[in-house]
């Protein structure tokens, strides 16, 4: 009786995990044990596999082109293209640009190009050129004008002299902050943050790993890491209306292109897409 009375408190004292009858409950332990093991092995191999790859050297996408469809809505309302040049002398040229299709055109042509100039090495920013001509008003050119040494940058519009600002080492403008962020470690567990101006205020640009996915674009299909840049009060070729989120999805590999990028603008929703890409030469 007294055996029994202990093999009985003795049951009570078990977790609920291990209490069965004979042989049920030695496979129902079992396989708990399997399904924890299992878990845990899965945690510990994505943990493994979130680190992003290297990622590339300003100096290896020279060369690269990169071509977008954009989408307001259901309609093809634009055309978009990324590019990287030599502009010698140590130095290379960012360049964007955007013209809206012929459907949209009748209703509010526009014309866009940024040309970001950046010394090598190191990725310093020396200017920053925006040249636009959006409905049917005169063409706009806006000029940021860097000195590193003196720590300024200077903002012109139109070509007349307006502001000068304050600015940081290592400060970006709107175009060359993407890709200083395509070309540095970026942690999956905290966000990156960089100094941008467009020449009238400075802000610290925040960017955050939302996480892995897969997207089809007419250019393929691509293994993705999802990223939401937050840059507000700040101009440029990732504009968007106040409030709205960007999201941008970047391969999950070693070049860190763009394929997709999507967010809310003044008229609406727009989504841009890649169509086709002109790798690095030599690449």
């Amino acid at each position: 009786m007294h055996q029994t009375r202990h093999r009985c408190q003795q049951r009570r004292r078990e977790p609920a995990l291990f209490r069965g009858p004979g042989i049920v409950g030695y496979a129902r332990c079992m396989w708990q044990r399997i399904l924890v093991f299992c878990f845990l092995w899965v945690v510990a191999s994505a943990g493994g596999t979130l680190a992003l790859e290297r990622p590339p050297t300003l100096e290896s996408l020279v060369g690269e082109r990169l071509e977008f469809r954009v989408r307001w809505g259901v309609i093809t309302a634009a055309s978009a293209t990324l590019e990287v040049l030599d502009a010698g002398h140590g130095r290379i040229k960012l360049r964007a640009k955007a013209r809206t299709a012929a459907v949209v055109d009748a209703i509010y042509p526009v014309r866009d190009q940024i040309d970001s100039t950046v010394t090598l090495p190191g990725g310093v920013v020396s200017r920053y050129l925006k040249t636009s001509k959006e409905g049917w008003g005169d063409r706009r050119q806006v000029e940021v004008v860097f000195d590193p040494g003196a720590g300024t940058s200077r903002y012109f519009k139109d070509r007349e002299f307006q502001r000068l600002l304050l600015v940081p080492p290592g400060v970006q403008d709107p175009l060359s902050s993407f890709y200083a962020y395509r070309t540095r470690e970026i942690p999956l567990d905290g966000d990156v943050i960089l100094d941008i101006t467009d020449g009238r205020k400075l802000v610290g640009g925040v960017t955050s790993v939302l996480g892995r996915e897969v997207v089809e674009t007419p250019a393929g299909r691509f293994h993705t890491v999802r990223i939401e840049p937050k840059i507000e009060g700040i101009g440029g070729v990732f504009k968007k209306s106040p409030g709205a989120r960007l999201f941008i999805w970047l391969t999950d590999d070693g070049w860190r292109r763009p394929v997709k990028m999507q967010s809310k603008v003044v008229v609406g929703h727009f989504t841009a897409e890649l169509v086709n890409i002109t790798p690095p030469a030599g690449s």
